[in-house]
């Protein structure tokens, strides 16, 4: 029986490591410019069915990421939505991931540095999109879910010894 673990732990910790980001990123990021009203953010956010935005300067280069969470912080606050988004931006947290990194990377980086979005880019540092711990949890319940199915059912039992 912990052959059988182990071999399930193994193989799901295998599909972790050569799961790559591009495989679990589920929606492109949406970008806004930093001089934008809360309001704004708030209305693109809406509209694109998303609580992040990619926050860039009138160049293009990315500043950060703006989280629904980051709004309504700087909205009690500040009281009014005419605030700018670069006023809520989080622009100390912003960690990065490739195209190409392992999922079990992506995990490793949102624990360490305590985010829940990773900005995502390519090879040449281009955004491609945000990748959430929602993107990460979702595919760890697939090799969840793959585990229980490896565990033989009732009637499937070895009967031996350990």
């Amino acid at each position: 029986m912990y052959l059988i673990i182990a071999f399930i732990f193994i193989t799901c910790l295998g599909i972790l490591m050569s799961t790559t980001v591009d495989k679990v990123l589920r929606r492109k990021g949406v970008t806004i410019n930093a001089n934008a009203s809360v309001k704004e953010a708030i209305e693109l956010m809406s509209r694109e069915g998303t609580d992040y935005l990619i926050v860039v300067n009138n160049d293009g280069e990315v500043m950060g990421i703006v989280t629904a969470s980051d709004i309504v912080r700087v909205i009690g606050k500040a009281g009014n939505l005419d605030v700018s988004v670069a006023q809520c931006c989080s622009y100390n947290r912003l960690v990065t991931v490739r195209l190409n990194d392992s999922i079990y990377r992506a995990a490793m980086l949102m624990s360490e540095y305590g985010v829940k979005q990773l900005l995502v880019v390519d090879d040449s540092g281009n955004p491609c999109g945000v990748l959430t711990a929602d993107d990460v949890i979702c595919e760890d319940r697939l090799i969840s879910r793959m585990a229980e199915l490896a565990v033989p059912r009732p009637s499937e039992e070895y009967y031996g010894t350990d």
